[in-house]
């Protein structure tokens, strides 16, 4: 008989790879293991920053065809769904399409620097998960650029000793319809998982939202000694049409009709990583991961389609595809009362993007674009990016009840721009070189008032680099820096009474030469470091749990300002709020066990009302969405159903406005929605084997 401690235990036992703890639909516990909060692993009560982690309990009770369904459980996130498994998000920002997130998977960024891409979540294959760790507020001493509202972490879920799989089938009644399957097996000392899904999307309701999406998992672990030898691969096909935006004419009579017959979405993407984690000394652990990403999006994308006159239009397409190569080092080191972190990160990333202008033809009295003829190549260029990164950090428990942590990272992000045209206004500026670096620490400090109280505050500062669409579009690179985010926040987590948990953190976050369109004349703008901005807001969050009820709330209550904002001469939005920011969201669900195979929940989702532009003169009035949720399971059988927008609500995932203020108001031409969907029933079923049957 092998004498080999089990992988699971080991598993646990090593925190950075994977967090090992009690599933708790109620929420967190104080106790349970955040592997994304300090680059490593730490207890909750440990964690000086706002992180919230959905368990692998949680997302099989939940079952998401949309990872947001997932999100919008979090305190202080919203993610919309903009249909095809695109999105957008809000996290201490408004819902933007901006660089201010870092997407990952077992702590390898998803995208490189340079090149971000708010649709990147639909890259994930959530099958593959075990846990989602949300962590909210500035990260970037941890991750690097972007994680300035965040960092959204994805942590692969570890093989199982035996033999084991399941398969599931689900659908709705507007013409989704999906296929999962994993299996896993293997020894104490190697084992393999894999886990994916077919989905494919024909809704009923809405003319021209086509979807098809593959996406597999396959993870292998193998124990050297005390050391796992950790391998994952993650693949992933998406081809999507773009139904678009609609007037508010077409939102208020017919929210499925959709201007586009042709626009579409295509993309494959890759990853793989290796990881060697063990100890190589007394007290320390040693991490080091190599990763390579490939990618190929190709678009002819809604938002890019213009209007020139009663019958015709201009359009683009645009053809992206990158491969990254990358190494994380790092050693953590336990020295009396004393844990050191260190490490560095060496990353290139060769991308390479052509775009054509299109012709495009539209019919007057429908205005549906119809068709269209490609012209010319339009840009035609290859960006190498390099991103080198040290860093470190520092953890003292000067008292049992007492935890200080400080610590910084240093990034360098190179651009290597060579373009292959003749540059010019449209097809872009010279060939060149740019670079970038940026100084992120923070200061953290946790107190366990009692057994059942823990405070912390924190001070952080993030970065973002300019992307590679606003260095090099125009004939002239305009002078660009870093955008730089100070966040100063403060939380208390509690179980005051058992089966109990709360949660509240408080935060203000300042943008400082925040990257901003300024129009220097109709039709030409430029981009500038000339934004400043102001977040603050309280996030909440409570968990209870009884023998046959649970319930659980999480919400924001934030204000996003401009501080100052010159969009064009003359034109100030200094003192208004940001668009698409809705001062209040909650998402509120009431479990109920008749018996012990059957839960029943009913989840409530409220948005608040929000600017829909920066003149803060239009107005979306928000919603609120129910939904009616219940899973069945006997034996090595599950069976669940879910209607969701129980009351078939008309509403909008996103609205926004482009009229200014100060010209000529015409909502038909201006206003914008994008509708959300009708009642939906949705069910499924779910047969285990192997294993243990759970």
């Amino acid at each position: 008989m092998s004498t080999r401690i089990p992988a699971a235990a080991r598993t646990c036992a090593l925190a950075v790879v994977s967090a090992c703890a009690a599933a708790e639909p109620a929420g967190a516990t104080l106790d349970t293991i955040i592997v994304s909060a300090e680059r490593g692993g730490a207890a909750l009560k440990e964690t000086a920053a706002a992180v919230a982690r959905t368990d692998a309990a949680t997302l099989a009770r939940l079952k998401p065809t949309f990872i947001g369904e997932a999100l919008n459980q979090t305190p202080g996130v919203l993610m919309p769904n903009l249909g095809g498994e695109q999105h957008n998000l809000s996290i201490r920002q408004p819902m933007t399409y901006n660089a201010y997130y870092q997407f990952l998977e077992d702590g390898v960024p998803i995208r490189p620097v340079g090149i971000f891409n708010h649709n990147a979540l639909y890259e994930v294959n959530l099958p593959g998960a075990d846990s989602i760790e949300v962590v909210r507020g500035p990260a970037s001493s941890l991750f690097g650029a972007n994680a300035v509202g965040g960092a959204v972490n994805f942590n692969t879920r570890a093989p199982r000793a035996g033999f084991g799989g399941e398969l599931a089938l689900r659908g709705d009644e507007h013409g989704y319809a999906r296929a999962d399957v994993s299996l896993e097996g293997g020894r104490d000392d190697l084992a393999a998982r894999f886990a994916g899904y077919s989905a494919r999307g024909r809704p009923d309701w809405q003319q021209y939202a086509d979807y098809d999406k593959e996406g597999g998992t396959l993870r292998v672990d193998k124990w050297l000694g005390d050391t796992l030898w950790k391998t994952t691969l993650t693949a992933s096909h998406l081809y999507t049409d773009m139904a678009g935006s609609l007037t508010p004419s077409r939102f208020g009579t017919d929210p499925g009709y959709s201007l586009h017959t042709f626009t579409y979405r295509d993309v494959d993407a890759l990853r793989a990583s290796t990881q060697l984690s063990g100890s190589l000394n007394d007290g320390g652990t040693s991490t080091a991961t190599l990763y390579l990403r490939r990618n190929h999006t190709e678009q002819l994308p809604s938002y890019l389609i213009f209007n020139t006159g009663p019958t015709t239009a201009s359009g683009r397409t645009t053809d992206n595809r990158f491969t990254s190569y990358g190494l994380d080092a790092r050693h953590e080191q336990a020295l009396a009362g004393w844990r050191l972190v260190g490490g560095v990160t060496v990353e290139r990333s060769p991308n390479r993007q052509t775009e054509y202008n299109l012709a495009v033809t539209r019919d007057a009295a429908s205005q549906r674009y119809t068709g269209y003829t490609r012209l010319g190549l339009r840009r035609d260029y290859e960006v190498v990016l390099d991103n080198g990164a040290v860093y470190g950090e520092a953890h003292w428990q000067p008292a049992s009840a007492w935890r200080l942590s400080a610590g910084a990272r240093y990034d360098r992000i190179g651009y290597d721009y060579d373009n292959r045209l003749e540059p010019t206004a449209s097809t872009g500026a010279p060939s060149q070189q740019k670079t970038f670096s940026a100084l992120s620490p923070r200061l953290g400090l946790t107190w366990q008032a009692s057994d059942t109280v823990n405070l912390y505050a924190s001070a952080s500062r993030a970065f973002t680099p300019p992307e590679v669409s606003a260095l090099f579009s125009s004939l002239q690179a305009p002078d660009l820096k870093e955008s730089a985010f100070d966040n100063l926040e403060a939380g208390v987590r509690a179980e005051p009474l058992p089966g109990l948990a709360l949660q509240a953190t408080v935060y203000r976050l300042t943008g400082h030469d925040e990257i901003v369109s300024f129009s220097t004349q109709p039709g030409r703008s430029e981009p500038r470091n000339a934004g400043k901005t102001r977040h603050v807001g309280v996030e909440f969050g409570a968990g209870w749990q009884a023998a046959r009820w649970d319930a659980r709330l999480a919400g924001a209550y934030a204000r996003h300002r401009f501080i100052a904002y010159e969009a064009a001469p003359g034109m100030h939005y200094d003192g208004r709020d940001m668009p698409a920011a809705p001062e209040w969201i909650a998402n509120a669900e009431l479990g109920w066990k008749p018996m012990q195979a059957l839960r029943v929940a009913l989840e409530a989702q409220y948005v608040g009302p929000y600017w829909m532009n920066n003149a803060n003169t239009e107005r979306y009035a928000g919603h609120t969405l129910l939904h009616l949720r219940a899973n069945w399971r006997r034996g090595a059988w599950e069976a669940w159903a879910s209607l969701t927008n129980l009351a078939d609500k008309r509403y909008a995932e996103i609205a926004a406005s482009t009229y200014n203020g100060l010209a000529g108001r015409d909502p038909e031409a201006q206003d914008t929605y994008s509708a959300g969907a009708p009642r939906t029933l949705l069910a499924g079923v779910r047969y285990r084997f192997g294993g243990d049957g759970q």
